[in-house]
């Protein structure tokens, strides 16, 4: 199988592209920016198509190699050099461009929980954006919308890594998740790319069980080795804290009114149909 990835060498992106490699017919092809780091972080057999030659070589070359499949994993959690919309919906424009003409078997948008449910939020208001021009490229497609996904790489983990030392007590907002683990993911990925049932389908997906932040972010400091006090407030007590939180690399307003929104499968999880049984997101 011929796949392209965009934003393989991510966090959802990595592991897409480790999933695919394991099956032995498979030729990947990651496109990115910065083919220094890419080439860090993925393991031999990648071959990377660099972005910053420009949209109109990387469609020569996307003629040229002819993939099958083709996955989005490109997406921001908050703004900092780049807008939401810039890359949820421009950069998805210039890939649809770039791929017209191809025979495509599938094409996979890793959207985001929540999509269609939340107008105050710019970024699924962006993530919903994209879905629209998935659905109408004219290839077929299937749309994932997991909820936290949770793995070694995950910001989270560098997040708490960075504060833990230094609070005996920290505060999220009181919300409802349901984490996946990352290698579900990724296998969801790959089963909507090679199944004919998933052909044009929006999949939400979550883990095994509903919880809560406050306990996913427990799990967490306990896999990194500390015990803390974890207290959830209600959301809006975050939003005078928007500002300091984006200035440290935390988040922003954005992040902080997703607490707003439950964060779990509104109706039929997809993900036992996808990979059997989900494992426990912390199982890695």
């Amino acid at each position: 199988m011929r796949v392209l990835v965009a934003g393989g060498s991510g966090f959802v992106g990595s592991a897409v592209v480790e999933r695919f490699l394991k099956e032995p017919d498979s030729r990947v092809w990651v496109l990115t920016r910065n083919p220094e780091r890419a080439r860090r972080l993925l393991p031999e057999g990648v071959e990377l198509i660099n972005l910053s030659e420009g949209w109109e070589r990387v469609s020569e070359r996307l003629k040229e190699l002819g993939p099958e499949v083709v996955v989005n994993s490109v997406g921001i959690l908050f703004e900092r050099e780049s807008t939401f919309e810039e890359v949820h919906v421009e950069f998805l424009k210039r890939l649809l461009e770039a791929l017209r003409g191809l025979d495509l078997r599938r094409f996979v948008q890793i959207s985001a929980c929540g999509v269609g449910r939340a107008s105050f939020s710019r970024y699924l208001t962006t993530k919903e954006e994209a879905e629209r021009l998935v659905r109408n490229s004219g290839f077929p497609y299937a749309i994932l919308r997991p909820s936290i996904v949770v793995g070694r790489r995950q910001l989270l983990f560098r997040q708490l890594k960075a504060v833990a030392p230094f609070l005996p007590v920290l505060f999220v907002p009181r919300t409802v998740v349901q984490p996946l683990s990352v290698l579900d993911l990724a296998e969801a990925v790959f089963r909507v790319s090679t199944d004919e049932a998933f052909k044009n389908a929006v999949c939400e997906l979550g883990g095994p069980r509903v919880t809560t932040m406050g306990e996913l972010v427990r799990r967490a400091l306990e896999y990194l080795g500390y015990r803390r006090w974890v207290v959830e407030l209600p959301w809006w007590v975050f939003v005078p804290a928007a500002p300091i939180l984006k200035l440290l690399g935390f988040g922003d307003l954005e992040t902080v009114k997703l607490a707003r929104l439950k964060n779990a499968c509104p109706e039929d999880n997809c993900l036992p149909k996808l990979v059997g049984r989900p494992r426990d997101p912390f199982d890695f």
